[in-house]
């Protein structure tokens, strides 16, 4: 069997015959005679092109390359008529740096690398080093696409360039996201390592918000900030700028109280800490608290307050209000249990007097609820539980405290959160109001969280999850944030240019 090929014939590709004198001129097929409106339309495509190849979209591809490998990056906006800031002086010669200062445009950043240990890096335009030699480049840079990038030294410029060579993936989702805000708006976007830099010991309480971005906004008095986050760092769905919650009123805390936080679910706060083994196991094996008691727990709405105490061993005590609703018989039964543990550890129960126990029965003539306070050999109250009667009918709170009793003041209804019958749960919400400057002044904060944070008065937080379907992970989904920053009043605070250092 042999193989045949048609043999092409030249003359279908012959020119047409030029027009002899004396004969009429040949007619054109009808192809031709739209060649001009073509060639208009081609020219008219491609000139977005040529465009594009003559100025580079600014800001784009650098950036988009950097957030994959930093651990934390935050974007300025130009501001000539401000000082130099540190950073363009360490990083640039200081006529260079004022130089460079006066003439930008658009956004710069800082950033820190996943190592953490590579100091912070500056990114700004490479506009003004265009057609100059490496070698004319400021020391420790490199150029990234349209950005020129600045480390502290050597070796740091070789590990982020290292770190972006193996890193060839385009952002998506959340993270596209945070690159566009970080392009145009002051916003600061981090991972999973920095908040593990940043917040120590308190990291597994962060475990929902693991990777994100917020847009900030400064003033005199503060910060005010939105965004969002996820804990499993996978692309997220857009959010809806209508679904974000509002940026809290700044409603000052009580002087009586540190922390005050309350969610529609303690596993929004504490599912890191219940996931670890090291404190299942402990919890089950000496505490009593069964698989079916942690679920509940971890699905109890609460409230939970710090209180300073300017007296006695402690500096703080802990109050820890559930709303246990219908299984409130069951944590009955495990709290009789829990007494029996308490005092084979040494510890003694504290009975209330007579007259205690006779003003409770007058004051509120519903049965009884068992109650316990506990104290080492000493005296020293160290903890214990109690129920407490809210207003308007609502069912009986368990409140665990650790240190001193708590005042028996009235608390107000805990929201409630309830299935829907369908095949999703309501939409879940994390407030927190703290007071960081008090906290900071006992030591209860971690030490590398920002200056700017350690010394404001009040911090405000709304975190909101969308309805999620039964049965997935709602740690997983991303959580809406909106919140503010009250400023202490000190000369010299400037709270867009006072990012985080890892």
């Amino acid at each position: 069997m042999s193989l045949t090929f048609p043999r092409w014939r030249l003359t279908h590709w012959r020119l047409p015959p030029l027009p002899r004198p004396g004969l009429p001129t040949p007619r054109l097929p009808r192809w031709r005679s739209l060649l001009p409106v073509t060639s208009g339309v081609i020219v008219l495509l491609l000139l977005p092109a040529l465009q594009l190849q003559r100025f580079p979209r600014s800001n784009a591809a650098g950036l988009e390359r950097l957030v994959p490998v930093a651990a934390l990056i935050q974007s300025f906006a130009a501001a000539p008529a401000r000082p130099v800031p540190a950073l363009w002086q360490e990083r640039l010669s200081q006529p260079l740096a004022a130089r460079l200062w006066a003439r930008q445009q658009g956004q710069w950043w800082q950033l820190w690398g996943e190592s953490g240990d590579g100091g912070t890096l500056l990114a700004i335009s490479g506009r003004a080093f265009e057609g100059l030699p490496e070698r004319a480049l400021p020391a420790n840079s490199f150029r990234l696409d349209d950005l020129l990038v600045i480390a502290a030294d050597p070796l740091s410029r070789q590990q982020l360039q290292q770190q972006l060579s193996r890193t060839a993936r385009p952002p998506k989702g959340m993270e596209k996201r945070c690159v566009d805000q970080l392009r145009s708006a002051q916003t600061v976007a981090w991972t999973g390592t920095a908040v593990s830099q940043l917040t120590g010991a308190l990291a597994p309480l962060l475990g929902r918000f693991q990777q994100g971005c917020l847009v900030l906004a400064g003033d005199a008095t503060g910060l005010t900030w939105r965004g969002e986050a996820t804990g499993s760092g996978k692309a997220a769905a857009a959010a809806e700028l209508a679904e974000l919650p509002a940026v809290p009123s700044r409603q000052p805390l009580p002087a009586t109280l540190l922390l005050d936080v309350e969610g529609d679910r303690l596993d929004l706060l504490f599912e890191g800490l219940l996931s670890r083994q090291l404190i299942r196991q402990p919890l089950v094996d000496r505490y009593g608290l069964q698989e079916t008691l942690l679920r509940r727990l971890g699905g109890s709405p609460f409230r939970l307050r710090l209180s300073p105490q300017p007296a006695g061993a402690f500096q703080a005590s802990l109050d820890l209000q559930l709303q246990v609703g219908k299984q409130r018989q069951e944590w009955i039964q495990w709290l009789a249990q829990l007494r029996e543990v308490l005092k084979q550890q040494g510890l003694v129960e504290q009975l209330p007097s007579a007259a205690e126990r006779a003003g409770g029965a007058a004051a509120d003539p519903a049965p009884p609820l068992p109650t316990g306070v506990w104290l080492r050999q000493d005296g020293t109250v160290v903890g214990g539980w109690r129920w407490i009667r809210p207003t308007a009918g609502a069912p009986p709170l368990l409140s665990l405290f650790l240190g001193s009793l708590p005042p028996p003041v009235p608390a107000p209804p805990l929201p409630r959160i309830e299935l829907t019958p369908a095949v999703a749960t309501l939409p879940q919400t994390l407030r927190l109001r703290a007071r960081p400057q008090a906290l900071a002044a006992l030591g209860l904060l971690p030490p590398a969280l920002p200056p700017v944070l350690q010394q404001s008065d009040q911090l405000e937080l709304v975190a909101r999850w969308p309805a999620v379907a039964k049965g997935s992970s709602s740690g997983q989904a991303q959580a809406l944030l909106a919140g503010s920053l009250t400023l202490d009043a000190a000369p010299g605070t400037a709270p867009a240019e006072s990012p985080p250092r890892p």
